[in-house]
């Protein structure tokens, strides 16, 4: 009995513990998203917005327990954690030193902006419905 007792109270204060950690994810985020412009320039002229299909079915999903999926990178950095603070997300393993802006974001549409080279790099989003 003691045993079956001791279980419940790992297992309450497991629970309350997690639900007590802040979420600051939106919940317009969470879902899988398809690029559909990139805003950048190539050097020589101003930055433009220019159609962009990678071919996948999505870029990147955003799931609610705080990892991400993106099919377009290497092994190493096609899965892994993200971290929402200030309006900037901070995807890990990979590109933990540059976290991008959400600069736009609303049921249907997210922009990012590339915070290494700001105002030259975005990327903009279109949320897949499945």
């Amino acid at each position: 009995m003691k045993k079956i007792l001791l279980i419940l109270i790992i297992i309450f204060i497991g629970c309350t513990k997690s639900s007590e950690e802040p979420n600051n994810t939106p919940p317009e985020l969470i879902g899988k998203w398809k690029i559909v412009e990139i805003f950048s320039t190539d050097g020589g002229e101003p930055a433009t917005w220019a159609l962009y299909d990678s071919g996948e079915a999505y870029d990147l999903w955003l799931k609610q327990n705080g990892t991400y999926s993106d099919p377009n990178t290497d092994e190493t950095c096609n899965n892994g954690s993200y971290l929402i603070s200030d309006n900037q997300i901070t995807f890990s393993p990979c590109a933990s030193e540059y976290p991008l802006t959400i600069e736009n974001l609303t049921q249907s549409t997210l922009i990012l902006r590339d915070n290494f080279i700001p105002d030259i790099f975005k990327t903009k989003y279109i949320k897949v419905v499945e």
